[in-house]
């Protein structure tokens, strides 16, 4: 009865007139041509069974109706339930890291929206291994893989994890409870019964028409009409996923699309949900990417990394990879997909230089599907060099490395430019306040290597020295490839307390090895920051007992993520502690554009994936309070994502990278907030 239960309600409705008012028609001429003077006595006899036939025929109908509309109810209760699960999940996902809140409701997401695709076809269909080949039940196995796989960590609070695993549960339950009802059948015997009753009512009553003649011939069409609508009806509703009267998948469809955009996402909850659907990037300009089903998602790295580089470009491209690694839910080596596509990481070298950003922007941007560039390491690299290529060309660009405060002082809604770094507005500071405050030293050399990053927090450094007084500062220039030992003969000559090196490697090691090589600057107190916290800088930092600044990385012990599953897994997947301070940041900055491009793509009919430039962009200004590995993220109109952090200041050979890493403890530390600094400047 497949093909009969299949059928659209108003020609089944059609099919039932036109095959029982043609019997009908067929048994009333035959009758009439037959019975002949025994109208009257075969008439009487006929009206006497008819109260009879007419019970049964209402008895079996109304036990047939009432048996299938309750099994088609029933579905519609379960798709409740069902989407009921689905939000008792989300919510409960709420309480992981973000990383893992966004992986959970990504596939959550993912599953909701294949089985409201899939599922209905796989349900009504004769083939019973159907549902067990859909695409939704593949994605309901890999939400419960991945969900049990979390809530079984140790930092996952025991409450959410018993959500999770109570709601993973229900759904699986309701699926298979939808799946029996889909494998059940209306009791053919039943039925044929009632169309029996139906038709033995349909004689009765053409026998007293043939009896009375008149009006009555009416009354028997009616019931003609009633048994076939009786009849259509019963077959109508007794197929719940096919044919005329089905389950209505409106509720599945709609909480998908509120799970795929964001709603129970804590970092954009209602109000900061784009609208994205089929009616997005309708156009073919540069604004909207389309990629092809059997396609990888591009994504760009401008990175320092070229054979000249420092580990710090290097340290954040393993950020990245580990990201793209962690997209399946676990650090096993292997490339996770985003959205059930590769991601095609290419990689370019900024060379820590405005040539080097453009041309490397240049290079990357002749990717016509590229979905987002991770990077600048540094932040000349950026400033009017990469940073305004890519915003012409509508592309988001997110860096985990650059800090200087002028890369964020515009609030330009055509500008595509976010950092997950701190700004050097604090680390500045806090320098400043270890220095002028913690040592009380007020005569100071400060050493730049004119580029945007040290021209910026020298800056920063020396305005706050000054709250602790009039220091003495000078500052002196060593362009990369110098020689600094003038430079430090004449910081030798000035008598001075310390030397600050807010530079770039390789001036770095430069200055550090200069200073530890000539006597007149023993006793001298170096401190350097974030740029050069580096393993390659640390063997002649730890010759002198350099200072360095950065990050507090003590801190991020107290982020369970990072202390059970990140930390542990960088060392075996690169057999080695992290080369910078860079790589959680990275981390963040990567998981951020595959959480915004999960919330605005769109998926076509023909399987192509179809991302809007824009709204990638504007799905990054609504984070707020996301909780990163490297800190908790919310992105400014100005791009700054990093709204306070801790700050730390090490002593080499302690710093927290390379051979050091193991007894890195801050010998100093403060948080500050971004506000703060912007308000005491």
């Amino acid at each position: 009865m497949t093909w009969l239960t299949s059928l659209p309600n108003w020609m089944l409705f059609l099919l039932a007139m036109a095959v029982v008012g043609a019997v009908s028609a067929g048994t009333y001429l035959l009758l009439h041509s037959r019975i002949g003077d025994n109208r009257e006595r075969t008439g009487m006899a006929a009206a006497a069974y008819m109260t009879a036939l007419g019970s049964l025929f209402a008895i079996l109908t109304g036990f047939l109706i009432n048996s299938e509309y309750s099994t088609l109810r029933q579905a519609q209760t379960l798709v409740g339930r069902e989407v009921a699960a689905s939000s008792r999940l989300a919510w409960a996902s709420e309480g992981l890291p973000s990383v893992d809140t966004s992986l959970v409701q990504q596939r959550l997401g993912s599953y909701l929206s294949d089985s409201a695709r899939y599922d209905w076809s796989a349900f009504a269909s004769n083939d019973p291994r159907a549902p067990r080949v859909s695409p939704a039940f593949l994605s309901l196995q890999e939400l419960q893989s991945v969900s049990f796989a979390i809530a079984s960590r140790p930092y996952v609070p025991s409450a959410t994890a018993n959500a999770m695993e109570e709601s993973m549960a229900d759904l699986t339950t309701v699926r298979r409870e939808l799946i029996s009802i889909a494998d059940s059948e209306m009791p053919i015997q039943l039925f044929l019964l009632s169309v029996i009753a139906g038709f033995a009512l349909i004689v009765n009553a053409l026998f007293v028409a043939l009896r009375t003649g008149g009006n009555t011939v009416y009354v028997a069409v009616g019931i003609v009409v009633v048994v076939a609508l009786d009849l259509a009806l019963i077959v109508g509703i007794s197929a719940p996923f096919r044919g005329p009267f089905i389950v209505d998948r409106a509720p599945v469809r709609d909480m998908a699309a509120e799970v795929r955009t964001g709603v129970y996402l804590p970092w954009v909850g209602p109000a900061g949900v784009l609208a994205a659907g089929p009616d997005t990037c309708t156009g073919s300009g540069a604004d909207c990417v389309r990629i092809a089903p059997d396609e990888p998602v591009p994504l760009g790295a401008l990175l320092r990394i070229g054979k000249d580089a420092d580990a710090t470009g290097a340290d954040a491209l393993r950020g990245i990879r580990l990201a793209i690694d962690y997209l399946d839910g676990s650090f096993d080596g292997a490339p996770g997909r985003l959205l059930g596509r590769e991601i095609d990481l290419l990689a370019v070298d900024d060379q820590c230089s405005a040539e080097g950003g453009r041309s490397g922007a240049g290079q990357l941007l002749n990717e016509k599907s590229l979905v987002a560039i991770i990077g600048t390491t540094c932040s000349g690299a950026a400033y009017k060099a990469a940073e305004p290529v890519v915003a012409e060309a509508g592309v988001l660009m997110v860096s985990a490395q650059n800090t200087a405060p002028i890369l964020t002082t515009s609030t330009d809604p055509s500008r595509t430019y976010f950092r997950t770094a701190p700004n050097d507005l604090m680390q500045g500071s806090v320098v400043a306040d270890f220095v002028g405050g913690e040592l009380g030293l007020d005569r100071l050399a400060v050493v730049v290597d004119g580029t945007v990053y040290a021209d910026e927090l020298s800056s920063v450094f020396s305005t706050r020295m000054i709250s602790f007084g009039q220091p003495e500062l000078q500052t002196f220039t060593l362009r990369s490839g110098e020689d600094p030992a003038p430079v430090v003969g004449r910081i030798a000559a000035g008598g001075f307390q310390a030397v600050y090196l807010p530079v770039n490697s390789p001036v770095c090691e430069d200055l550090l090895g200069a200073i530890g090589s000539n006597p007149a600057t023993a006793g001298l107190v170096a401190v350097t920051s974030d740029a050069c916290t580096t393993a390659a800088v640390l063997r002649p930092a730890a010759r002198i007992g350099a200072f360095a600044s950065g990050p507090d990385i003590a801190a991020l012990v107290d982020r369970p993520f990072y202390r059970d599953e990140y930390r542990s897994a960088y060392r075996t997947i690169y057999g080695q502690a992290p080369s910078s301070v860079w790589n959680t940041s990275a981390f963040d900055a990567a998981n951020l554009v595959f959480d915004a491009v999960q919330r605005v793509a769109t998926v076509g009919r023909d399987g192509t994936l179809v991302i809007d430039r824009r709204q990638l962009v504007e799905a990054m200004r609504v984070v707020t309070d996301y909780r990163g590995v490297s800190n908790t993220l919310t992105c400014a109109s100005t791009g700054d994502c990093v709204q306070s952090a801790r700050l730390a200041i090490y002593r080499a050979p302690a710093w927290p990278v390379g051979t050091g890493a193991a007894e890195a403890v801050p010998v100093y530390a403060k948080s500050e907030t971004l506000r703060a600094v912007k308000r005491s400047k």
